[in-house]
């Protein structure tokens, strides 16, 4: 039948719409497939390759435009068309935004598993009907309230790992949510807040396939019920890292495990037999920092624990019950624990991580440290040697006998359990589980999984016997210790030499004697004027008297510890003891630093700038740089007691400690402050002598009896010098990270150079200057002695005050007339008279 040309015009345009919708599909399916580097989301087609899928969400179903990795570039992802072939839709017909989405990929480093990833605000259950068969399930940044114990049952058959991570309002997991899920590998819970508590029988029927538990950064109060995982496979990991466990319980942890990891937690006890019947190679509980108790038994009836970590705790001390087969013990950064078990107690004990130096000396040294354990253990041997030679000679009299190498072996087995084995064969028993070859994307790669070792030995490293007893010698347990001891951290003595000890009290008998006489002396004479030397000499004495108490204290712990100071080290570095020293050592080091200085300034203006009187000190100017310096020096000493710098950190209390940039600022501080004082006194002095005349410089020939000027110069600045140079040098180059000496060397420098001022500045500032002898016999006079050298002294002490008082008008009646011409006739003989009379400059 002939058709009408309307019919026709229809047709035409019911076909061009057709063919256009075509050709634009095509269009759009050219540049899916040929995008570079595109990746796609996958969907499995039974007996064939995986084909493009595309991401669901609440509105869209399965779009075609997904990124359905969430890890990948989105530059790279096509999700668009190109703006010349994508039509423009009307506005009243585009969806709202998804509030939530799932997306499915090949996993990247197992092309045969397929992971999808579901995420949105929104979802508050999880999704039952992705269709693809799903080996990895993630459920991320949702508002799942709580996981129905039916949430994952539709995926059971093919589901190996499942993760929910930032579910903030996840707080409820039901009973049985993991039951039979056959082949489940994996279960990965992270940043879940109120996750507070799990149910008893939230592991109950969970599959004997599952290998890693981990719960982390949750909220967690105590440890769930693992009563239910799996009695006979061993799980590579269960990790309850960074939750809010605030105890372990008795009989509350039971598994078998290669690696179970508590830190990050608020547990601050462990009680008895909490890990009873537990098998776990690697045991973590580091940085609980309220860990401060534990029960003596606390690890009790734990199996073939080898690795534990108690790094960053409160612990005081450590339990050693249940702990005979470990080979590797960190406690690091534990700077409370006091003691540590004996050696005898680890008998397989191969590395040691520890805090203190001193504590790794109770491994050297099992005698010392506990002698009733070693001779327990000495009892112990004879017993077995002579059990060993009994049977020896049995066997020698069964082989001569009947021509055969004799049976039975039972004096082994009545042997101490923490007397190890000498079984030279092959592992017997169970077999320690085949680790796998990698781990997957849920698991923490840093982390070093646990090995069980089904046999212990004493020393691995020891040559074992071949048949029977062999040849049945105690050996030192050798066990490879950290941080290792040193001269500042030494196990036996403090000083390290005998020289050394007896120098320290030489040095502590001439600077306490010689400070005490002279504040002794300047305190009781009130002279007739106030003196502005006899007031920093009060200071300069005090300070050097408590540089000599510091080093008396040092040499007291020494002698009371002589050959064993580590079983005294933790009470004195960490005792009050230590502080009181290194305060006293920092507080008097700087402030008889300041006071030489404002001294030698003194001195310097007094000689120097002799014609204008105006120039000089006076005692309240002094008395107030005097407040600065020992606010200056209290201020420095206190420090370390707040935590810049730490004064336990050695054996001699001295602050040492360069953890951070504070320390660091710190030390160089003071270093660079005794520098400046060193260069103030070396110029000023060198001034001074500059200033003399040659009469006064050559003066020991006219006064036989007493040092020339430029000699006692000479040895004050020496004695500056030969104390502060070598420990600024060796300091500044250590700090810098270039040390030019070892500990050894640096220790004498420390112990023997650094306090030699505090012995010489009495003698060489007071004692040896005729103004403190004239002030001792003064004293001595009143007290009935020495009265005819006292009026010899106060005779003579007129005459010099005669011809200062004319010297001193002199200058006032010229001055006027003619200073310039009179000048430096003047100065040398105002400064000559202070030199050779009252020798007042020192």
């Amino acid at each position: 039948m002939p058709r009408t040309v309307s019919q026709h015009s229809a047709l035409s345009d019911m076909k061009c719409p057709s063919i256009a919708f075509l050709f634009l599909l095509l269009l759009l399916l050219l540049a899916l497939l040929c995008g570079p580097h595109h990746a796609y989301a996958l969907e499995v087609v039974e007996g064939g390759p995986l084909r493009e899928s595309n991401c669901h969400d609440s509105h869209n179903g399965f779009d075609i435009y997904p990124n359905p990795n969430p890890n990948a570039n989105p530059s790279l992802m096509p999700a668009t068309l190109p703006p010349t072939l994508a039509p423009t839709p009307a506005p009243s017909s585009s969806p709202s935004p998804s509030p939530w989405k799932c997306c499915c990929w090949n996993a990247s480093n197992q092309s045969e598993e397929v992971e999808c990833r579901c995420e949105g605000a929104e979802l508050t259950r999880v999704p039952q009907t992705l269709k693809l068969p799903i080996q990895r399930l993630t459920i991320a940044s949702t508002g799942l309230p709580r996981l129905r114990s039916t949430g994952l049952k539709v995926y059971a058959p093919t589901l190996l790992d499942v993760a929910f991570t930032d579910c903030l309002q996840l707080e409820l997991i039901q009973d049985g949510a993991f039951s039979n899920l056959t082949l489940l590998r994996t279960i990965y819970i992270s940043n879940a807040p109120k996750l507070t508590f799990l149910s008893r029988d939230v592991f109950a029927g969970i599959s004997g396939t599952v290998e890693i538990i981990r719960i982390i950064n949750s909220g967690l109060t105590s440890v769930p019920d693992l009563s239910h995982l799996p009695p006979y496979n061993i799980l590579q990991m269960i990790d309850l890292d960074n939750n809010q466990i605030t105890r372990i319980d008795t009989k509350s942890i039971k598994v078998k495990t290669a690696q179970f990891i508590l830190a990050n937690n608020d547990i601050s006890y462990v009680d008895d037999s909490a890990f009873f019947g537990s098998k776990i190679a690697k045991l973590s509980l580091k940085d609980n920092r309220k860990l401060s108790e534990m029960h003596p038994n606390a690890f009790h009836g734990i199996i073939d624990i080898t690795e534990l970590d108690l790094s960053s705790t409160a612990l005081v001390g450590l339990p050693s019950a249940g702990l005979q087969t470990i080979e590797a013990l960190y406690i690091q950064n534990t700077h409370t624990l006091k003691t540590i078990p004996s050696i005898y107690n680890f008998r397989n004990l191969q590395r040691a991580y520890l805090t203190h130096s001193f504590h790794c000396c109770a491994f050297q040294f099992p005698s010392r440290h506990d002698p009733e354990r070693h001779a327990q253990r000495i009892r112990e041997i004879e017993k077995w040697r002579e059990l060993c030679n009994i049977e020896r000679l049995a066997r020698k009299s069964e082989r001569t006998t009947n021509d055969s190498s004799g049976e039975g072996r039972g004096w082994q087995e009545e042997m101490p359990e923490d007397f190890g084995t000498f079984d030279t064969d092959g592992l017997s028993g169970e077999a320690a589980p085949s680790l796998y070859a990698s781990f997957d994307y849920m698991a923490d790669t840093t982390i070093n999984l646990g090995q069980f070792h089904e046999q212990i030995t004493l020393n691995p490293d020891d040559e074992q016997s071949a048949e029977y007893c062999g040849n049945f010698t105690f050996r030192k347990p050798s066990v490879e210790c950290y941080p290792m001891p040193n001269a500042l951290n030494p196990c036996e003595d403090v000083m390290g030499y005998q020289w050394l000890r007896i120098s320290v009290w030489i040095v502590v008998a001439l600077a306490v004697v010689g400070n005490v006489a002279v504040l002794t002396v300047i305190l009781s004479i009130r002279p007739e004027s106030a003196s502005v030397p006899r007031f920093l000499m009060c200071h300069l004495a005090f300070a050097d008297l408590c540089l000599g108490l510091y080093l008396l204290l040092v040499a007291c712990i020494d002698a009371h510890s002589m050959g064993e100071f580590f079983n005294y080290a933790y009470d004195w570095q960490y005792g009050v003891g230590c502080k009181v020293a290194g305060f006293l050592t920092v507080f008097a080091s700087h402030l008889s630093v300041f006071t030489l200085t404002v001294i030698t300034i003194e001195r310097w203006l007094a000689i120097t700038q002799a014609m204008h009187l105006n120039h000089r000190i006076k005692l309240r100017p002094a008395a107030i740089i005097m407040l600065a310096g020992w606010i200056y020096s209290v201020l420095m000493s206190s420090l370390p007691l707040f935590g810049i710098s730490n004064y336990s950190s050695t054996s001699i209390c001295l602050p040492m400690e360069n953890r951070d940039g504070y320390d660091t600022a710190y030390l160089i501080a003071i270093l660079g402050c005794n520098g400046v004082a060193f260069s103030i006194i070396a110029v000023c002095y060198a001034q001074i002598y500059l200033s003399l005349g040659r009469e006064t410089r050559h003066a020991r020939q006219k006064n036989p009896g007493e040092m020339s000027v430029a000699k006692k110069m000479a040895l004050l600045v020496f004695t500056n010098f030969a104390c502060w140079s070598p420990i600024a040098f060796f300091g500044l180059t250590a700090l810098g990270g270039y040390p030019l000496i070892n500990v050894t060397k640096s220790k004498i420098l420390l112990v023997f150079f650094y306090p030699l001022n505090s012995c010489a500045d009495p003698y060489l500032y007071a004692i040896l200057t005729s103004q403190y002898r004239q002030d001792l016999f003064t004293l001595l006079s009143k007290l009935g002695f020495c009265r005819q050298s006292a009026l010899k002294y106060k005779h003579s002490t007129s005459i010099q005050a005669t011809s200062r008082f004319t010297i001193h008008g002199s200058i006032q009646r010229h001055g006027s007339l003619n200073c310039k011409m009179q000048q430096p006739t003047l100065l040398g003989v105002e400064t000559q008279s202070m030199l050779k009379s009252s020798e007042d400059y020192v």
